[in-house]
């Protein structure tokens, strides 16, 4: 199988861990050597998503950070770089009592029927609490956009909206209103106060954002962004620049038209055909309520039978204070790794960058051995469920011969491609 847990392509990132298991961490497989590992931006990090006041979950974790290796002396060895954080406060005991139902608005259902088996203790890794890993992540590469300015505000909370600010608001929830703060957090007491959740939009921009980023069609900047938000389990979905009112407005209005060399305007958010333009990059995220809430609702359990549910525990009523350094956090992850991209293709790279990206394709080349392998086997299986013969050497002779043509069109050496092949198929048949 393809790894569902690589943080970047480039960077070469992954993450791991449960809710309810030992512990979260992340595996940096190689890391920039000689580097001070920036330990009190990752703790400072850390505080500002963990839990807020009333609003937030009970459950408190210290967050203490581990380092099993990658790392002499306070600077970062060039070996895989691994962090964990293990969890202390997990309370698995909450969950026995619901343990064979499926809770509503969870992954239960779905990752049950994906995987046959559901870790049901907090939601596993389909958890908020694997976000740790990525704003660890985070601080990891931003010295790679070290001019780079991220800024995130909310512009509704439910039902109450309130304008945004060009400067990042300093009070829990990033809400640029003054006047209203006193309203929204009465508003988002009712709402605990009730048993429920509530969810709402945040506007992220990023200033200094240099032009060129992304590449077209498949690997637009603008689709990765969208990619990196939408892998957060509660965001639902994400609007660039002017958003729905590039939907309401004729082509005269929404282009950026361009006069002395400059773009005066930026409906599109600062990316034109997925490749960013050099104007701030914008975007809109909607956040979804946390699921779990205290009023009974209507469910299944794991035999399809109608049961009711009353989820108790320690769950947020409103996390976006929580949210708002993860979305942070992915966006760095994902301009460091377009930076890092651009620099490689227009050739201002160094040999560490240039050995970076060749250890980024081989572990690429790796993971594709090991997903044809996995498919082989289930070739192998339907053959034999099937009374087919398990060998098939017409096949294995065009397989040939579409390699050594497009190897001879890519210009490769033509035999030592097809080598490469035979070795494929027998590590496949292994």
């Amino acid at each position: 199988m393809m790894s569902s847990n690589k943080l970047s392509s480039i960077l070469g990132i992954s993450t791991f861990g449960e809710s309810h298991g030992p512990a979260v961490g992340i595996l940096f497989d190689s890391p920039i050597p000689n580097k001070e590992l920036p330990l009190e931006e990752i703790r400072a990090v850390l505080k500002l998503r963990a839990p807020k006041g009333l609003y937030s979950t009970a459950r408190i974790e210290p967050d203490d950070i581990e380092i099993l290796s990658g790392v002499f002396e306070g600077k970062t060895t060039g070996a895989p770089l691994c962090i964990i954080i293990r969890n202390q406060a997990a309370r698995s005991r909450d969950y026995e009592a619901i343990k064979d139902l499926i809770r509503p608005g969870y992954a239960d259902y779905a990752w049950l029927k994906k995987y046959h088996i559901f870790d049901y203790r907090g939601g596993g890794r389909a958890s908020g609490r694997e976000t740790v890993a990525r704003v660890i992540a985070a601080e990891l590469v931003r010295t790679y956009i070290p001019e780079i300015k991220i800024l995130v505000s909310t512009l509704q909370i439910g039902e109450m909206s309130s304008a945004p600010g060009k400067t990042a608001p300093e009070n829990t929830f990033h809400w640029p209103d003054a006047d209203s703060y006193t309203d929204l957090l009465a508003y988002v007491e009712s709402i605990r106060a009730a048993g429920d959740s509530i969810g709402g939009i945040i506007r992220v921009t990023a200033e200094n954002v240099p032009a060129g980023l992304g590449d077209p069609i498949y690997d637009k900047l603008s689709a990765n962004i969208a990619k990196a938000m939408l892998s957060i389990g509660s965001v639902r979905g994400i609007m660039f620049g002017d958003g729905l009112e590039l939907a309401k407005k004729p082509g005269s209005w929404c282009n950026d038209q361009f006069k002395a060399g400059r773009l005066q305007s930026n409906h599109h958010g600062g990316i034109l055909g997925g490749v960013s333009t050099g104007e701030e990059l914008c975007f809109d995220l909607i956040i979804r309520p946390v699921s779990g809430i205290s009023i009974e609702q209507d469910t299944i359990d794991h035999d399809g039978t109608d049961r009711k549910i009353s989820i108790s525990g320690r769950h947020d009523s409103c996390h976006i204070p929580r949210l708002i350094p993860v979305v942070e956090a992915m966006l760095t992850i994902c301009l460091a790794d377009a930076v890092q991209y651009q620099k490689l293709i227009s050739r201002n790279q160094d040999l560490a960058g240039y050995r970076e990206a060749l250890n980024k394709l081989d572990e690429d080349l790796i993971m594709l051995l090991k997903r044809r392998k996995e498919v082989v086997k289930h070739v192998k299986l339907y053959k034999a469920t099937h009374d087919l013969h398990p060998k098939d050497p017409e096949r294995e002779r065009e397989i040939a011969h579409k390699v050594r043509a497009l190897a001879q069109e890519l210009d490769l050496d033509v035999d030592l491609v097809d080598e490469l092949m035979k070795l494929n198929l027998r590590i496949s048949a292994i």
